[in-house]
Formats: structure tokens, sequence, C-alpha cells
């Protein structure tokens, strides 16, 4: 859970984000809806990848811009996953954090993505092959166990916790479902130690895209309104810092 600490910094970086959109409508006579923004948009990826983020909601720390350069992201997917590895939406990892060179390895195709079977590929291929989110690990339940989403939920609440006596139910059960749906015991076997570490690591999907897409919206204000990034990352630490602008000079737009 995120403390009032984050809470109230999420706020100032949105207050910064209406002060934005309003500078942007004074001097250049359009409001920018930003909840319709494209995901796939040139300008805003060519940004990302680069690095040219200071000033842009959780991707503009000196390391990340760093990751973001050797990532080379290009998707809002690969975004999320970069979120997902950083601790981005609120909660750091470490364990999962340890995964980012792995996951970049994979990324820049230096070492070869394994989604251990086809029908697994829509769960995995979005993070190269690595559990990132809750999600996977109860859609892959699903898909091989033949679990209801609900059920599938529960049992990954129980693989997070660890308990003993049920670790001992869940493994037999769940490699007896497999089978039955026709997977071999190799391929069970590697799931299994695929999503048990990460069962009680790894966070919500829909929180980390909801972090993702507010950066997003960031770097898509600096790519298409920005002429001068350096002044846009200043009127940010300004906005954050809850000062006034001083004079229209300052504004970047």
């Amino acid at each position: 859970m995120r403390n009032k600490t984050n809470q109230t910094q999420e706020l100032d970086w949105l207050s910064a984000m209406r002060k934005i959109l309003d500078c942007i409508e004074e001097k250049r006579n359009v409001r920018v809806d930003v909840g319709r923004i494209p995901l796939d948009d040139k300008k805003t990826m060519d940004l990302f990848k680069k690095g040219d983020t200071e000033g842009v909601f959780g991707f503009g720390s000196p390391d990340m811009r760093k990751i973001l350069k050797q990532a080379k992201p290009e998707s809002f997917d690969d975004l999320m996953a970069l979120c997902a590895l950083y601790g981005l939406e609120g909660k750091f990892r470490p364990a999962v954090f340890q995964m980012l060179p792995e996951y970049i390895a994979r990324k820049t195709g230096k070492t070869e993505v394994d989604n251990i079977h086809p029908s697994l590929k829509p769960i995995l291929a979005p993070t190269c092959g690595m559990i990132l989110y809750q999600d996977q690990i109860t859609a892959i339940l699903c898909k091989m166990a033949g679990y209801s989403p609900e059920d599938a939920e529960v049992i990954r609440y129980k693989l997070a916790k660890k308990h003993s006596e049920q670790m001992a139910k869940l493994e037999p059960e769940f490699f007896c479902r497999c089978h039955d749906r026709k997977y071999s015991r190799r391929v069970t076997s590697r799931v299994w130690e695929l999503i048990l570490p990460y069962a009680g690591l790894v966070g919500r999907r829909d929180l980390v895209s909801v972090y993702t897409f507010t950066a997003y919206q960031f770097a898509y204000l600096k790519a298409h309104y920005d002429p001068a990034p350096r002044k846009f990352a200043a009127e940010l630490r300004k906005q954050l810092k809850l000062r006034e602008i001083e004079g229209e000079d300052e504004l970047p737009f």
C-alpha cells in the first residue's frame, strides 16, 4: 500500500500536469486531451528510447534515464515492464529489481527469450518471458490448469504465503491438472519453478499501467509541446515545490 508521502507526491504531479495543460492552452490555443493520446506515438517513444525524460513522472532520475537508453523501449508494454521492474508504482521490490539486467539482455536480443510453451506466449512475450505481474500468474494457472479466474487468484494468494501444508497440496494438484490438459511434466515443472518465487513479489498490472500512462502523458507533452526540454524539467521542479511561475518568459511552451 502506498503511504501518504507517495500519495502527496502523486497529487503534486497531477497538479503540475494541469498547470502545463493550462499553459499550452494559453500559449498555443489548443486544449490537449491527455486521456486520449495514442500509445504508439513515435516522437514520445523516441524520447523514452533516448532517455530524454528529465521532468517526466517516474522516469526522470539519472538511473532510470540510463536504463531507458540500455533497454530501448519500443512500446507501452515495454515501458510498463520497466516501471514494474523499477518499482515505480510505489513499492520497490529488490528481488524484482534484480531481474532488470536479464530483462534488458532479453529485450535487446543478447539473451534468447523463452516463453516455455507456445500457449504461454501471449502471457509471457510482452515481458520477454519473465513474470512481472500477478495477472500473469493467474493467467498461467487458468491456461495450463484450467482454473477459473477467481480460483486462480485464490491459489496465487496461497502460493504467495508459501504455507508448507498448502504448498504440499497445491503442487501435486497443479501438476495433475496440467497433465490432464496435455502439458508435459517437463513444461509443468519449468512453469511451476517460474511462478513460485514471484507469486508474492510482483504487483498488479493495472496499477503499473496507471503509473506508466501518467509518465507517458508527461513524455507526450514534452515531445510535442516543449521546444526547450531543459526548461520543461525546470518548470516541473518549480511546480512540484509549489512555487508560482514568475513571468510568462519562464514557461517552456
